[in-house]
């Protein structure tokens, strides 16, 4: 055996009971609250910007007026292969994407408490794809909004999935000489489309 499955034998060994999620009362959490204003307003707060479309195309339209002249460029939206010019066939390993100008997703939930926008594996067709990408878009409709996590985590838990991911804002971090720097870690900006 070597030190790897030494390792993981012991994690499998020592892997403690799963606790149960608490059960929450929903109700207590009702207001009436504009979600896209306070989604907007919580996007805008950690660095990313909001935008509203008619559709994909507008979507693609406008992400290449603000951003133009991209050589790679991906996106998994219906009815937009133009955009386009890489073929994630031909990718064997994830640091070939480290040229990725602007990845487009689409989510099927956001949380206006926080801006936060939900990407699961059947919007992502790479994991490394919305964290190794330049410009990350994210487009949701404006009814797959909900106020608060605990609505979110409510329909999560409702879908079998094998890896999601709450994004909000592009990457950033403070613990440089105590100043804020955008696009420390991944994502240089994100752009979040309404529909």
């Amino acid at each position: 055996m070597n030190s790897r499955e030494k390792i993981l034998a012991k994690i499998a060994a020592n892997k403690p009971e799963l606790i149960e999620l608490p059960n929450i009362n929903i109700s207590l959490f009702e207001e009436e609250i504009n979600l896209i204003q306070e989604f907007t307003k919580k996007v805008e707060v950690v660095g990313g910007q909001v935008y509203h479309a008619t559709s994909n195309q507008d979507v693609v339209n406008q992400i290449l007026a603000m951003i133009p002249n991209t050589p790679n460029n991906y996106s998994t939206l219906e009815g937009i292969e133009n955009f386009n010019t890489i073929d994630l066939q031909n990718i064997n390993r994830p640091q070939d994407l480290e040229d990725l100008d602007i990845l487009i997703l689409e989510s099927d939930l956001a949380v206006a408490e926080n801006g936060a926008v939900w990407i699961e594996d059947d919007k992502l067709p790479i994991r490394v794809l919305p964290f190794i990408t330049n410009h990350l878009v994210l487009v949701i409709s404006k009814n797959n909004l909900v106020p608060f996590m605990h609505h979110a985590y409510q329909k999560i838990t409702k879908k079998p999935t094998g890896f999601g991911v709450f994004i909000a804002g592009p990457s950033k971090t403070a613990d440089i000489e105590q100043s804020l720097v955008i696009g420390a870690h991944g994502a240089l900006s994100l752009s979040v489309f309404i529909k």
